[in-house]
């Protein structure tokens, strides 16, 4: 005896209303897990220097390129000095009320496990720029890098000196 399990058209709906659901749910489940391996293999993928001396010596490379190119200049070196270091920028919540604004960093965990959101790293501060090269007696050379400089990297004009070199 063999009994034949008859299903409607209306049980093939709702059939195939759960199948989809359970897919739709699995998808969400499998695209969640795989986003948050995204974020820590992107994490693991930066590399951060925190050392001003490279800092310096990247900036003095880009600058005796930039300035290679002024017309007039001719043979470049450049030397960058900086103020302090590099200073993390945390999280902060601004409230304003009737007696002012207040700040106050943004933490995440409770109890000991307490940690501030580390939103950057800015760049330690250019206190200084010295360059040297062939066109620096040239009033208009010097004047064209300095312009250069200040306007690439913002700094005043007073940080910048430019030379004449042999």
């Amino acid at each position: 005896m063999s009994e034949s399990v008859k299903i409607g058209k209306k049980d093939k709906k709702m059939l195939l209303l759960a199948a989809g659901a359970i897919l739709g749910i699995l998808l969400l489940l499998v695209g969640n897990l795989s986003s948050h391996r995204e974020e820590s293999v992107e994490q693991s993928e930066v590399s951060f220097s925190m050392d001003p001396e490279e800092y310096a010596s990247e900036l003095e490379a880009q600058i005796e390129e930039l300035c290679g190119g002024v017309k007039g200049a001719g043979i470049v070196r450049a030397t960058v000095t900086l103020k302090g270091g590099y200073r993390a920028v945390y999280a902060t919540d601004a409230k304003s009320s009737s007696t002012g604004n207040q700040s106050s960093t943004v933490l995440v965990g409770s109890g000991s496990s307490e940690e501030a959101i580390l939103v950057c790293y800015e760049n330690p501060e250019i206190a200084g720029i010295g360059i040297v090269c062939e066109g620096g007696d040239s009033a208009e050379v010097r004047a064209r890098i300095i312009s250069l400089i200040s306007a690439t990297f913002s700094i005043g004009t007073n940080k910048i000196f430019v030379a004449a070199g042999e």
